[in-house]
């Protein structure tokens, strides 16, 4: 008898053409991996891949079978995954575990999903902790300003943030040419994410062509109290501009060189096995 997962191996096979990272892909170790080969190999009678030097090339049976799979095996996994929310949504909306970064999930993702029939378990964190949480399954989807290559691991666009010099209101007189606002950023106390001033250093090498000559003077790990931070005169920094509107609007910070700016990328990423799920197709085309 045919084991569905000895399908899903295949497949998997095929598309990364090796078992080692078909195994990454699916999170299963590569000897169980190579199992369900041989017994699909087994079963069908004949070789479905020819084993090269780092390389599995698919035979002539092996291109024919996953032709007639991929299509079958989409498709099966979709309806599961709606008949298991539809069951749900009986008695209660299904339940769907995010990650993302606090100041996003309260400054835009909240918004975008406020309509959206769901429980939500919400975990925040950095790129790097909310993708090992979606690795080991803690959770099911996650927002993410970085795109790393993980086997297994999906990721769609959502938008590009917009990143502006923001400080407190009327605190800094204006500049006009590079040169000027270089000399005028150097003489700020800055407030940064991290060490490593991200987003900050992108700002300094986009528009001034160069690394920046600075130091942090405080190390604040979340945006929101950089914001409260830069009302109070405590330093300037790089913000998004979802962050800073409230603020603006209300005469407690604003925008400095609005010319000036940095975009970034911001990603909902899952795992490829939940591609199917209706509630995350639903929240990701939010966007």
């Amino acid at each position: 008898m045919i084991d569905f997962e000895w399908y899903r191996s295949f497949i998997s096979i095929y598309k990364h053409g090796s078992v080692s990272a078909a195994a990454k892909a699916r999170f299963l170790t590569q000897p169980a991996m190579s199992q369900h080969l041989s017994a699909l190999e087994a079963e069908v009678g004949e070789p479905l891949f020819t084993r090269a030097p780092r390389k599995m090339i698919p035979s002539n049976k092996g291109k024919e079978l996953y032709t007639k799979l991929v299509p079958l095996i989409e498709n099966l996994e979709s309806a599961t995954h709606e008949i298991r929310h539809r069951a749900s949504k009986d008695s209660f909306s299904p339940v769907l575990k995010i990650g993302s970064p606090i100041e996003y999930f309260t400054g835009r993702l909240l918004q975008k999903i406020q309509h959206v029939d769901v429980r939500l378990i919400t975990q925040f964190g950095t790129a790097s902790t909310l993708l090992e949480d979606l690795i080991q399954e803690e959770v099911d989807l996650i927002f993410t300003p970085k795109k790393q290559p993980v086997a297994g691991i999906e990721y769609v666009k959502l938008e590009e943030e917009t990143f502006v010099l923001t400080a407190q209101k009327g605190a800094l007189e204006q500049a006009s040419s590079l040169e000027e606002i270089e000399n005028l950023l150097k003489q700020q106390k800055w407030l940064s994410y991290g060490l490593d001033l991200p987003i900050i250093r992108r700002y300094w090498r986009e528009h001034l062509k160069k690394r920046p000559d600075i130091q942090a003077h405080h190390i604040i790990p979340n945006l929101q109290s950089i914001l409260r931070a830069v009302e109070l005169g405590l330093g300037v920094s790089i913000l998004p501009t979802y962050l800073i509107e409230e603020s603006i609007k209300e005469g407690k910070s604003e925008i400095l060189f609005p010319h000036l700016s940095v975009n970034n990328t911001l990603y909902a990423a899952y795992r490829i096995d939940h591609k199917g799920d209706p509630v995350i197709k639903e929240i990701v085309d939010k966007w």
